[in-house]
């Protein structure tokens, strides 16, 4: 900043290299020649200023584009980053949607889980992203940045010299006196109001690196964000798929707390989950999102009518079939996908899972 003490007020005041004995005070307002020793250097200042190539303060015309498109840039990445995220934002309420409306809760959790999961993945490194190249962005405004007006219809000083700047092209200023480039964009001006920085030498080059990072951000930028909507689900789903299988091999006992009951249905006794709101507020009896084809999704019981509970470990040894086959009960446990579930062998030494709800007793082949 480009700042001497005032003489009657001792605070420091705003100078300009162009007027090197003259300072105006917006604290005291005092108007007239800085302190002697205070305006020999600003002289000294000027005369290192004017003897280096102006060119060397100034942006090329493509650096010149480059950063008024910045905000452009900016929000074509947006734009990117928006279209890439609809394919999970949309895949995430569909399935949201399909757990709410299902009656059968058996795995929402995981299943919710892994969608929501995917989706603030993806969000979130998309973001972190776009903040970066905004981050970069702000940073070569404010190198570019001339000092905005001390006070209200006051043009902003060059932030080389401190000399008052004309309008220039709307977006970039020249200074009159040094011939420095300067960004006199309103909203960066009002943003950079507290920062007021000199540069006497290596301008471009210094402005130049940043431009040529933040062009590289930005290039990649795009490419990161829609990798990122493709390969964070991906990832996030491989995840969770390694932690359920994980869960499934700990084979977890089952939880108490979840009645089943067995009831008659056209393919013999099968087995439920009990849960009360059937009709005429009797008890009813869910099948399940893993039953038979042939079995309902719902039973209900009459009123008052005896209910035939089950327990989990009553199953293990027992013949039964599934939508996988017939078999024997080996082992109940708690997966996080089906709920309480059985082992059932098979007559050939294989294996298979299957949720307790929807079970028939008996060990005749499904149909």
């Amino acid at each position: 900043m480009l700042a001497v003490h005032c003489p009657r007020c001792g605070r420091p005041a705003p100078v300009s290299l162009a007027s090197p004995d003259f300072m105006a005070c917006a604290a005291c307002h005092y108007r007239g020649p800085p302190p002697a020793a205070a305006a020999q250097g600003l002289r000294a200042a000027a005369h290192v200023v004017l003897q280096t190539d102006a060119r060397r303060r100034q942006l090329s015309d493509a650096l010149r584009r480059t950063l008024v498109t910045a905000s452009r840039r900016h929000a074509r990445l947006l734009v990117v980053f928006a279209l890439a995220s609809v394919p999970i934002t949309g895949f995430t309420a569909l399935i949201l949607l399909g757990l709410w409306v299902s009656p059968d809760t058996d795995g929402d959790v995981v299943t919710g889980g892994m969608v929501v999961a995917s989706w603030l993945g993806t969000v979130g490194a998309g973001a972190a992203v776009l903040a970066l190249v905004r981050r970069r962005q702000r940073r070569i405004e404010e190198a570019c940045a001339a000092r905005p007006p001390a006070a209200p219809g006051e043009p902003a000083a060059c932030h080389v010299c401190g000399a008052p700047l004309g309008g220039g092209d709307g977006a970039v200023a020249r200074c009159g006196f040094c011939a420095a480039d300067n960004l006199v964009s309103p909203a960066v001006l009002e943003r950079v109001r507290a920062r007021q920085v000199v540069v006497l030498q290596s301008f471009e080059q210094a402005v130049s690196a940043e431009l040529a990072s933040f062009g590289r951000a930005t290039s990649g930028a795009a490419a990161a964000v829609v990798a990122t909507a493709l390969v964070v689900p991906v990832a996030v789903f491989l995840l969770a798929i390694a932690a359920v299988l994980v869960r499934e091999w700990g084979r977890p006992p089952v939880d108490a707390t979840v009645r089943y009951a067995v009831v008659s249905t056209p393919l013999g006794q099968c087995v439920g989950k009990l849960s009360p709101g059937g009709a005429d507020g009797g008890a009813a009896v869910r099948f399940g999102g893993f039953r038979r084809a042939e079995l309902p999704e719902e039973q209900a019981l009459a009123p008052g009518a005896a209910i035939e509970a089950v327990s989990p470990a009553a199953l293990v040894g027992r013949a039964v079939t599934a939508k996988q086959g017939a078999g024997v009960v080996a082992e109940v446990f708690s997966s996080p996908l089906t709920g309480n579930s059985v082992e059932v062998r098979r007559e050939d030494g294989t294996s298979f899972t299957s949720s307790i709800a929807g079970l028939c007793l008996g060990g005749a082949a499904p149909r």
